[in-house]
């Protein structure tokens, strides 16, 4: 079994436009064409059997038509299991996660830098606390990323003062913990009471095997989590880079599927 804890897709209405304006911003190519059966047609043929798929407010106007879609999805699609997201600046966010948690959604998305908003910001206080009071995994993205290049709204070391603050939270954070950012990791993060997704972690983002190696001996593999980041890499890709990590049988079962089958209650 192996289940991808960290993918996207849009509505089919809006995949086209997108695609292009995401792929515009990164300067990469993508392996899916962001639509629900696109997505489909990549887990068939790369062998993943389950996948969370985050959504992503940007912008106050976004709420009820992002979390609309997860609504939808998660009703529609056995084999997603469909994160909700919020904007710290937004109206009544602690209500949105609430509501989505009436609804059956089990886990929030924050993107600090498509929001504008640095992590260690007052206005996700809130939001943390009633994920960590509801027990829902919260996957941050951390470290580079191109739509903010000169400024890292998530590193390293203002994760760990944030998680600090909440003990019980179940904190994701994205691409082993801070994208481009790994020696900063293996110093602030690793070791701490939060989990690692391997998404978009690979030769290609700059990551070596030997510090895919280091991350896993420092953080272990009990809170790494297997993701892909598809569409910007294929769920292969990842797997086949995991691989020069010489991970034991235990600890490639724990990161492709069993960790990230007890946070889900599957």
């Amino acid at each position: 079994m192996i289940i991808d804890f960290h993918t996207h897709v849009f509505p089919d209405t809006l995949a086209p436009k997108a695609a292009a304006s995401l792929s515009a911003v990164a300067g990469l190519s993508m392996f899916s064409d962001l639509t629900v059966a696109g997505q489909l047609a990549v887990m068939a043929e790369d062998g993943i059997d389950h996948a969370v798929v985050l959504n992503t407010v940007t912008n106050t106007r976004q709420v009820e038509k992002v979390n609309g879609f997860a609504l939808e999805t998660a009703q529609n699609v056995p084999s997603f299991t469909v994160f909700g997201s919020v904007h710290p600046l937004g109206e009544d966010p602690v209500g949105t996660v609430k509501r989505l948690y009436d609804k059956g959604i089990r886990g929030l998305k924050l993107h600090p830098d498509y929001l504008g908003v640095p992590f260690d910001h007052p206005a996700y206080r809130p939001i943390l606390k009633a994920a960590s009071e509801l027990q829902i995994p919260v996957v941050i993205h951390t470290g580079f990323d191109p739509v903010s290049p000169d400024f890292y709204h998530a590193p390293p070391g203002m994760i760990r003062k944030v998680a600090k603050e909440f003990p019980e939270l179940i904190l994701v954070c994205a691409h082993m913990g801070g994208m481009c950012l790994w020696d900063e990791v293996l110093e602030e993060l690793c070791g701490r009471k939060v989990y690692f997704d391997t998404a978009m972690c690979c030769e290609r983002a700059g990551m070596t095997s030997a510090m895919g190696k280091a991350l896993v001996a420092a953080h272990g593999a009990e809170r790494i989590l297997f993701g892909s980041d598809l569409p910007w890499a294929r769920p292969r890709e990842i797997l086949d880079f995991l691989d020069t990590w010489e991970l034991t049988p235990e600890e490639k079962d724990a990161i492709l599927w069993k960790n990230a089958k007890t946070l889900l209650g599957l």
